[in-house]
């Protein structure tokens, strides 16, 4: 299973099937313009044409790739996938729709391909996907996809989706957080395949650390979670499972023609599994963007809210105690330890108000005490609208000399944000948000 995925995500070759000689708008050409901007050995594959859009273009392939990436609609797709097999392609991604997901006929091209494929000992992508995105090594990329603007940050974070408007949202996530990744696969309907077949080539890869899944529907679930349980207890899995309502299967249905399966069959096998399942796009993005961290992957559930915004203070304290963390109480020698740098009206019990008053000379010594406190396994940090850079420099370098997990919520701060996001902390979109990336590497 491992082996054969290489050509894949990391392809030395790639050949791209329906480009336009005539209408530079067809995402057959805006996949080619993509690999070409990451791939030296390319091949365009078109009957006509001598070159398209700077590519040297030839009729049919004949010599083998790595990788077969098709865009042609789906009464061509066919003998597009036996040109490429036939000449020796590894991998066959098929972008292209109109099989599975639109009845009966497309089912019956889908199930071709599909047996066309395996004949020739090859593997098949899609059909009706989005393509793959790997990142190569240094700055180079492979762009097989039909998203032209991919953020190009490594990092250490997988997707797999089944949905390849979902990663489009992935991509768009990754960039507006600032998130690194490395790969990403649309399966779109999997005949061959699938979820679990990309967890298996993701769990041996080294630039690999954690990985979102986004499925619709499973075709083997007992295999998914015999996989996925060999995976968890070194690279978490983060799954967000479409199709849990009557109306979100039916809409499965017609998407990728996934059989969605019971909401509670799932949630069992997710907990056997050992996986991260989430309920919504958001909780998605959060708890993705805190494993990317691996100090927020493991750790114990004992927790400090630190602020100077009393209101968001206490709505993190709420989420802290619905999701399960203890915030434990300080010890009154420790309070008395925080009151000698925080005004007399603050906070030290835990949460720990600092309050605006707060001399900002006094932030570091006040932070390093709520750090170092030996009952405390992590950190929660809340900020609207104190700017005041002391306060992200006092908790940058109180979270470095620990070592403690943190996650923060900043509102309207700047030069806060700057200090707390050089040292690693991640930040997000609301005091909830923040807790709830926290509370998702608690240790079982």
């Amino acid at each position: 299973m491992t082996a054969t995925l290489d050509p894949l995500f990391a392809p030395r070759s790639v050949a791209v099937y329906g480009a336009s000689a005539s209408d530079p708008a067809k995402l057959g050409n805006t996949l080619l313009a993509n690999v070409a901007g990451g791939i030296a050995d390319l091949r365009c594959i078109h009957p006509t044409a001598s070159a398209i859009d700077g590519v040297p273009a030839q009729p049919s392939l004949t010599k083998a790739v790595d990788l077969a990436l098709v865009s042609v609609p789906a009464r061509g797709a066919e003998q597009a996938v036996r040109d490429a097999v036939g000449a020796g392609a590894r991998v066959v991604v098929v972008l292209s729709s109109g099989f599975g997901e639109a009845g009966p006929d497309g089912l019956a091209a889908q199930e071709r391909i599909a047996a066309l494929v395996r004949e020739h000992g090859a593997r098949l992508v899609g059909p009706n996907c989005m393509g793959v995105v790997s990142h190569l090594g240094d700055d180079r990329w492979l762009n097989g996809s039909y998203f032209w603007a991919v953020p190009k940050t490594p990092g250490h974070v997988s997707f797999v989706s089944q949905s390849g408007a979902f990663g489009g949202m992935f991509l768009s996530e990754v960039r507006r957080r600032g998130l690194g990744f490395t790969r990403f696969v649309s399966l779109g309907n999997s005949p061959d395949v699938d979820v679990t077949q990309a967890l298996g080539w993701l769990a041996d890869d080294p630039e690999t650390q954690v990985i979102g899944v986004f499925s619709e529907g499973l075709r083997d679930g007992r295999d998914f979670v015999d996989v996925a349980r060999s995976i968890t207890p070194h690279k978490p899995i983060v799954v967000l499972k479409g199709g849990r309502s009557t109306a979100g299967a039916r809409a499965a249905s017609g998407h990728t023609g996934s059989l969605a399966g019971t909401a509670r069959a799932y949630e069992a096998g997710f907990t056997r599994a050992g996986v991260v399942p989430v309920a919504t796009s958001d909780e998605f993005f959060d708890v993705l963007s805190a494993f990317a961290v691996p100090r927020l992957r493991r750790h114990g559930r004992r927790v400090a809210v630190i602020t100077v915004s009393g209101g968001p203070g206490v709505l993190a304290a709420d989420a802290a105690e619905a999701a399960g963390l203890e915030l434990v109480p300080l010890s009154d020698q420790r309070q008395s330890a925080i009151r000698a740098f925080a005004p007399d009206f603050a906070a030290t019990a835990n949460p720990v108000d600092l309050t605006p008053q707060c001399p900002p000379g006094n932030f570091h010594g006040a932070i390093s005490e709520v750090y170092t406190d030996e009952s405390l396994d992590g950190v929660v940090v809340i900020n609207c609208g104190l700017d005041i850079p002391e306060f992200g420099e006092a908790v940058a370098a109180a979270h470095t000399a620990t070592g403690k997990p943190t996650t923060a919520f900043l509102l309207d701060t700047p030069r806060v944000q700057a200090a707390v996001s050089h040292a690693g902390i991640p930040c997000f979109g609301s005091p909830e948000a923040a807790v709830r990336g926290f509370a998702a590497g608690v240790k079982p």
